[in-house]
């Protein structure tokens, strides 16, 4: 019996943790990666060489399930949840150029507050008055990281903070496709979907990647879709309240790379509005699941009755 094999006979809990971690490693080795690409080539181009790469990586699946796989009647919802995603990986990686890899991702943990106010303008859902105070803790704790009056707000964490929002956008995006959808051909169609708009990007201040940036492009594309591929595993393994906690591994895994490879230190106060950012967003992940635990049970109560 190979590994994989013997992971799927686990608790699906303990499926969802490992499955989690895997991910936050992926996701801190992405940092660490683009923070090293930048040092030769333009965030832009940057992102088109992850479209790229994701796509390629995702081609031996395509091989194997057959251009069926692709079918979709919601083309429409791709290219917008492609257009929030691209938007927000250019101010992403431009925070992560720019800023502190460990900040930079302590910021970026805003995504599900972002993501309570969106569902709320456009998928009209209602959030209690839990949610919406857990969403203004959590940006609270961004606050303690910016420290606005104390120091100068720098425009890659102004960008940072606009990535997450976008991402939450894309996110959303994400949730309405996976009811009907192939994940995989989620994953292939959203980095293929990239391509041009990446492409036009990286045509402004086009730089030739030579040998030595092989390793990294590579590594690029590997722990991008990697990254997305344990993570949905995770999510579906294991109830979203839990498999959120061990993505909160990320900070320390990026704060310890940042020291390592680039001697960047993360402050005191990084620190504390992580944690803040980080107890917000795991409520907001609990009451969620409550709520669907509650209404999955209403609904088997009113099929009963």
């Amino acid at each position: 019996m190979n590994s994989y094999a013997k992971l799927g006979h686990l608790p699906g809990p303990v499926r969802g943790v490992l499955w989690m971690m895997l991910s936050s490693l992926f996701y801190a080795l992405i940092y660490v990666v683009v923070r090293g690409l930048a040092e030769s080539f333009a965030v832009n181009q940057i992102v088109f060489f992850r479209a790229v790469l994701g796509s390629a990586f995702m081609l031996p699946w395509l091989f194997t399930a057959g251009l069926g796989a692709l079918y979709t009647r919601r083309m429409p919802t791709y290219l917008w949840r492609m257009l929030f995603s691209y938007v927000g990986a250019v101010a992403w990686m431009y925070g992560i150029a720019g800023m502190p890899i460990a900040d930079a991702n302590a910021l970026m943990f805003t995504m599900p507050l972002f993501t309570v106010i969106l569902a709320a303008i456009w998928l009209a859902e209602r959030p209690g008055i839990h949610r919406i105070s857990a969403t203004i803790v959590g940006f609270a704790g961004a606050l303690i990281i910016l420290r606005p009056g104390m120091i100068e707000i720098s425009m890659a964490a102004l960008a940072t903070l606009f990535a997450a929002a976008m991402f939450s956008g894309a996110l959303i995006g994400s949730k309405m496709l996976t009811a009907t959808e192939n994940p995989n051909a989620m994953v292939f169609y959203l980095y293929t979907l990239m391509i041009p708009p990446a492409a036009i990007g990286a045509m402004f201040g086009w730089t030739n990647p030579g040998l030595s940036d092989i390793p990294l492009l590579i590594a690029l594309g590997a722990c991008t879709v990697g990254a997305q591929q344990c993570q949905t595993r995770a999510f579906r393994a294991a109830p979203a309240s839990l498999v959120v906690i061990v993505n909160y591994v990320q900070l320390p895994l990026i704060a310890l790379f940042g020291w390592l490879i680039f001697a960047q230190s993360t402050d005191l106060w990084t620190w504390a509005g992580a944690a803040v950012i980080c107890t917000s967003t795991y409520y907001v992940s609990y009451r969620e699941g409550r709520s669907a635990r509650m209404s999955a049970d209403n609904k088997c109560d009113g099929g009963k009755s």
